[in-house]
């Protein structure tokens, strides 16, 4: 199996990139935001039909293994899988699951009440080997700086919202814990 492609981003559209590897060019379905003229590594998942092959591409192994398991879910295929991971980082919702937030799966898209709920349903507790290094980090940190888990942990996962990079995350969270503080 073809497990990730390390190359060029030549072109990107709304749902895809045009991955650059040795002459080929790799048509990409991603959720993910990647940059045109970046040199990335994009972990994969191949599918392929009766008369194509498609290639979707991640991140993040972790994204990836969620995109998976959304797909086991009765109800939910390729495309609510993309919106979800559109809409949510993986450790967004992976707390949205945790915590049972029917009302933020179903401001995704093509998601209704039933949906979210039988997501909730079929995969809490279920992805707990998924680590969410960024927002895992954040929280460590504003806890040991003495804030209670639960307000980091929202902090954290808001802040991840605005920038993937650790320390500019980490910033933001603090100036959010700040303003309520």
């Amino acid at each position: 199996m073809l497990e990730y492609i390390k190359g060029r981003v030549i072109s990107k559209g709304e749902d895809h990139i045009i991955l650059e590897k040795e002459g080929f060019g790799f048509r990409v379905l991603t959720p993910s935001v990647f940059d045109e003229k970046d040199d990335v590594k994009v972990f994969t998942r191949i599918s392929i039909k009766e008369d194509q092959i498609i290639v979707y591409g991640f991140r993040t192994i972790e994204e990836r293994d969620i995109f998976d398991k959304l797909l086991t879910v009765s109800g939910v295929g390729v495309k609510h899988a993309f919106s979800i991971l559109k809409r949510y980082s993986a450790g967004e919702l992976l707390q949205i699951i945790e915590e049972g937030d029917v009302e933020s799966l179903t401001e995704v898209q093509g998601i209704g009440k039933k949906t979210a709920q039988r997501i909730i349903l079929e995969l809490k507790g279920k992805l707990d080997f998924v680590r969410f290094e960024i927002i895992d980090d954040i929280v460590q940190a504003l806890i040991n700086l003495g804030f209670e888990k639960k307000e980091s942990f929202k902090a954290a996962r808001e802040a991840v919202k605005e920038s993937s990079d650790l320390q500019t995350a980490l910033k933001k969270a603090l100036q959010k814990l700040s303003e309520k503080g």
